[in-house]
């Protein structure tokens, strides 16, 4: 729970962006030319306390992936870093280098159930380093009395693939677009959706998105507004966002108070609850 400074409109994604954070991966394809310019991908999410660490928290697909190309022998990794200079409070517009080879990944990706949630715990170099550049860590009271609040509003936060640069530039550079869009809730999903044995965060975009597809957005915080008053706006990270269907332009999220309390029963006891499994 956070205060945000009056009505939240597209303008406050600077504002919204101290609750966004990106594992950054430069790469090249190791049977490409040697001229070819090296591969970007962003891999968006957030900070998270629990269970007695402050994690990098994002959907399980997005941490699958990733873990993918870290091992794969076809790809040269070149470059990790974590970009968190989305914040307005940022003091430094430099990501942090990211030895994420030797990080603990957690990762719950199952259709089935509707969870897709993963996670890395990062050390205090890590963590003191985003905190003095204005990222801030999500903790308990995010999510343990969310079934108490009526919600007025809904929005999505992410990096787009389209608004991100596919390869590093001349300069050795490449860009991300943090864009927020807002999001109709839905209380039940669209007919014919498959079942989950966990309900999912269910919302549908508007038409009038800056871009047209909103890939890479996955594992990007969806917050939840409560207006108080002529110039008071509260707000929650509700869920992150897992999926959607491009034709009806509806999104799933997965509940932050659903996978919080699984995420902290797989990091202290070393594996999934029976639910989850």
């Amino acid at each position: 729970m956070d205060t945000a400074p009056g009505r939240p409109n597209s303008n406050l994604s600077d504002f919204f962006g101290r609750h966004l954070l990106a594992i950054c991966v430069t790469y090249r394809l190791r049977n490409s030319s040697e001229d070819q310019s090296p591969l970007f991908a962003a891999y968006n999410g957030t900070l998270i306390e629990i269970s007695g660490a402050t994690c990098f928290l994002t959907a399980g697909h997005v941490l699958a992936d990733l873990q993918e190309k870290l091992e794969d022998d076809r790809i040269e990794i070149i470059d990790v870093v974590l970009a968190d200079t989305f914040s307005q409070d940022q003091v430094s517009d430099k990501p942090v280098p990211f030895d994420v080879r030797n990080e603990r990944f957690y990762i719950v990706d199952d259709k089935q159930q509707g969870l897709d949630f993963g996670a890395i715990p990062l050390r205090p170099y890590y963590t003191n380093l985003l905190a003095l550049n204005g990222t801030i860590a999500l903790d308990e009271k995010q999510w343990i009395h969310q079934h108490e609040v009526l919600f007025d509003g809904y929005a999505m936060l992410g990096l787009p693939q389209q608004l991100t640069s596919p390869a590093v530039d001349s300069s050795g550079t490449a860009s991300v677009s943090p864009s927020l869009f807002w999001v109709m809730r839905h209380e039940n999903p669209p007919e014919g959706t498959p079942q989950t044995t966990y309900p999912r965060f269910v919302a549908q975009l508007g038409n009038d998105l800056p871009v047209t597809d909103i890939k890479g957005m996955s594992g990007g915080p969806i917050f939840g507004f409560r207006i108080e008053g002529e110039n008071a706006v509260r707000y929650w990270v509700v869920a992150l966002q897992s999926s959607w269907l491009p034709t009806s332009r509806i999104i799933f999220g997965c509940p932050l108070p659903t996978m919080a309390p699984l995420l902290k029963d797989l990091m202290t006891n070393g594996e999934p609850s029976a639910a989850v499994r």
